[in-house]
């Protein structure tokens, strides 16, 4: 066996240990519950700081924001201390997942087209400074932006007639478009099933919206493995797309079933993406269970920040409940 081999080995052995002790840290069921019977944003954010989750991080922090910024940053330090710095990119499958809103918002705001009520999205496991696509996008300085990211959005600026519909659309393309190269070069079937499945659950989620007969194939996102000319249909034409495709036969049915509740639908598909994690964790001495717990714990987060959102607004449980993304457990069996 080569030195390097022998080297990588010794980090997997080192992460395969490391992720098992994180799991336990990561969120329950019940933690969720918890915090949505909280009675105000205040008792959220003294709940924030009781879970095990927020124990690696800064115990003098009280306020949600700052404690989700600290979360985010621990996930990322955590990841990158577990992996070889030659596998670090394929992590950016991630990261960019939380810099495509700052750079939709940002691109809406140049042309005048964000909203006076929305806010600037905030986010540590970005892959670029806030700073630097700002210079980009209002000075065309492209400072140490990849050449992808450069080119997205001048040629977007060029463009005319958009709306913030628009705007996502083109912004999703281009992540979808980095997510595949990523996955390509890091070699591994179970992380190019994850971003493949990721854009048809995409493709799904805005077929189920729009719902129409028209076939405007330019609001879907290309690399997935569904029939987009099928998916720009009625609900049964959807329905059956999705048992023409590479997906589980039964999201097919549950499509059918989601029809009148959207909630049901994100629960369906989130079992596709839990599906694709589980396969992850039982892949040994290899990247995939340090990606998978960084998706995970990724995604926990991300329902953490939705929640803050509705307990600031003083929603109800059940309004937020509706609005919360698909709880993922760090289980490594999916049933």
């Amino acid at each position: 066996m080569s030195q390097v081999s022998s080297l990588l080995s010794q980090h997997f052995a080192y992460a395969s240990g490391r992720t098992g002790v994180l799991q336990q840290l990561l969120l329950t069921a019940s933690d969720k519950d918890r915090l949505l019977g909280a009675a105000d944003l205040e008792t959220t954010e003294q709940i924030l700081t009781e879970l095990r989750m927020t124990d690696p991080i800064d115990q003098g922090l009280l306020k949600a924001d700052d404690i989700l910024l600290a979360l985010s940053e621990w996930i990322k330090e955590e990841v990158e201390s577990m992996t070889p710095e030659s596998k670090r990119p394929v992590f950016h499958i991630l990261w960019i997942e939380e810099s495509a809103p700052l750079l939709s918002y940002l691109l809406k705001k140049h042309f005048g087209l964000s909203s006076p009520m929305s806010t600037e999205p905030r986010s540590n496991m970005k892959t670029e400074s806030t700073q630097q696509l700002k210079k980009l996008i209002e000075n065309n300085k492209e400072g140490s932006l990849p050449t992808p990211l450069v080119s997205f959005v001048r040629e977007t600026k060029k463009r005319e007639s958009l709306t913030p519909e628009i705007i996502d659309t083109l912004t999703s393309q281009h992540v979808a478009n980095v997510h595949l190269g990523l996955a390509k070069v890091s070699k591994s079937p179970a992380i190019m099933q994850y971003v493949i499945h990721r854009i048809d659950l995409t493709n799904i989620r805005t077929a189920m919206r729009l719902k129409s007969e028209v076939a405007d194939l330019s609001v879907f996102v290309k690399g997935g493995t569904l029939n987009l000319r099928k998916l720009s249909g009625d609900l049964n034409g959807i329905a059956k797309a999705i048992e023409l495709s590479e997906l589980p036969f039964s999201l097919g049915e549950a499509v059918r079933k989601s029809a009148d509740d959207l909630s049901d639908l994100e629960v369906a598909l989130s079992k596709v993406t839990a599906n694709d994690i589980a396969h992850m964790w039982n892949i040994p001495m290899s990247i995939e269970p340090v990606f998978a717990f960084a998706a995970l714990a990724e995604s926990q987060v991300a329902l953490l920040r939705a929640l803050v959102i509705g307990k600031r607004a003083a929603l109800d449980p059940q309004s937020i409940k509706k609005m919360l993304p698909p709880f993922i457990s760090a289980s490594h069996y999916v049933l």
